[in-house]
């Protein structure tokens, strides 16, 4: 493995504002869950419905104001910006998610393989069992949850737009007809490539 390298300080800019972008972002769920529910009880009360109406327009506009500087710092980092469009050009991935991924991995610096990529990336699934709950799986809490969490949308979306994705995950899943998430996992780890094919060794999509 090469030296450790500290993060530079464009990228830990950017995956600050990445990790408070996902923090709204499920504060702005949560809100409109609750909202939802104070909307369809027997008797509403209505200058709550309004507090919580306010506190997620605030949430909305945080996040468009925080995706805004998120770009505008990737507009001004010529090189970034390249390998951001290079990267994006794979369906599913967009420009939030890339960032993301590069952010977290300081730009892949110090990994020598995408083996050693996927393994800090931690996608994974795991036999979850309890009682009578038998041959139940999850994906794995192990690894960088920042990013499992961006590629999970991505590689739904992969599964069904993507073509080349397409047939790997249909290959997967026929193989093992109850392996759907094992096969969106897979398709998660394979979405790691791209990154690191830019990012390492300059190479193409």
């Amino acid at each position: 493995m090469p030296a450790w390298q500290p993060t530079s300080l464009n990228y830990k800019e950017l995956r600050d504002l990445c990790r408070e972008l996902s923090s709204i972002k499920k504060d702005l769920t949560r809100a409109e869950c609750q909202l939802h529910a104070m909307e369809h009880p027997h008797h509403k009360n209505a200058r709550v419905t309004a507090l919580k109406t306010r506190q997620i327009e605030f949430y909305t506009q945080a996040m468009e104001e925080i995706e805004t500087e998120i770009r505008k710092l990737v507009e001004e980092d010529g090189e970034l910006k390249e390998k951001v469009d290079r990267i994006t050009k794979v369906k599913g991935l967009g420009l939030i998610t890339v960032v993301i991924v590069l952010c977290e991995t300081n730009g892949f610096r110090l990994f020598n393989n995408i083996r050693q990529a996927v393994s800090y990336a931690g996608p994974d699934v795991v036999l979850k069992e309890s009682g009578k709950f038998k041959g139940r799986t999850r994906i794995s809490k192990k690894g960088n949850a920042a990013i499992r969490q961006c590629l999970f949308m991505p590689a739904l979306s992969a599964a069904n737009h993507n073509k080349n994705m397409q047939t790997f995950y249909a290959r997967i899943v026929e193989k093992t007809p109850q392996a759907k998430r094992k096969a969106i996992v897979a398709c998660m780890r394979k979405l790691l490539t791209p990154y690191f094919c830019v990012m390492e060794k300059g190479g193409g999509i």
